[in-house]
C-alpha cells in the first residue's frame, strides 16, 4: 500500500529507524519484515500476472538479499503486451507451472523451486548465496545443483554462475557454522 509521505520523507523517517526501506520496498515497522510482510510488499509492487522468481522469490522466503530489481515470470498463455515484456523483462514461467505456491496474495516458485532458480538466475552473485545459505542445508545441496543441471536451457554461462554460487555458499557455511537456518 502506498504511504502518505513523500520519498524524501520515506527516506527520512527510514534513517530515523522509525520505518524500513529496500529501495521500492517500504513497511512502516522499524524491524524488517517477516515472510507474509514481505511477500505483500512484493505483490504491492509487480503486476498482476507476474510471478515472482529467483533473487525476488529468494527474498521472499529468506528475508536476505533484495528483492529489486525485479526477477519475474510471466504465463506463456496469454502472452503478455510487448511494452510489459520491455518494462518488467519477465522470463517464460515454462516448466515452473507445477512448482508454483501462494503467500497471502503473492504468487511466487515455491522454495525448492526457488533453490534450483538461485543457482542459474540473474542477478548478483553474493545476494543470490547469502538467500543460498539460508535455503538449502549443507547436506542437500548436491541434489539441488542436480535438479538445475536438469532443466532446460541449462548452459555454459548458467554452468559458471552455478559454480560460483555453490562455492560462496559452501565458503559461507565453513566460516559461520553456528548460524541457525
Amino acid at each position: 500500500m502506498p504511504t502518505p509521505f513523500s520519498n524524501t520523507e520515506e527516506n527520512a523517517l527510514a534513517l530515523d529507524g522509525r520505518s524500513w526501506r529496500q529501495g521500492s520496498l517500504i513497511s512502516p515497522h522499524p524491524a524488517p519484515p517477516l515472510l507474509k510482510q514481505r511477500a505483500e510488499l512484493v505483490y504491492e509492487r509487480i503486476p498482476e500476472w507476474a510471478v515472482a522468481s529467483g533473487h525476488t522469490a529468494g527474498w521472499v522466503w529468506s528475508g536476505m538479499g533484495r528483492a529489486e530489481p525485479w526477477s519475474l515470470l510471466t504465463p506463456t498463455t496469454p502472452a503478455i503486451s510487448p511494452i510489459a515484456r520491455q518494462t518488467w523483462k519477465p522470463r517464460s514461467q515454462k516448466g515452473f507451472e507445477d512448482a508454483l505456491t501462494k503467500v497471502g496474495n503473492l504468487t511466487l516458485l515455491s522454495v525448492d523451486a526457488t533453490q534450483v532458480d538461485l543457482l542459474t538466475c540473474e542477478g548478483v552473485d553474493e545476494q543470490i548465496a547469502c538467500q543460498l545459505f539460508s535455503l538449502i542445508r549443507p547436506k542437500s545441496i548436491r541434489g539441488v545443483v542436480e535438479r538445475a543441471q536438469r532443466r532446460p536451457g541449462y548452459t555454459a554461462a548458467k554452468r559458471e554462475r552455478l559454480r560460483r554460487r555453490v562455492t560462496l555458499t559452501r565458503l559461507w557455511w565453513a566460516a559461520h557454522p553456528e548460524v541457525t537456518r
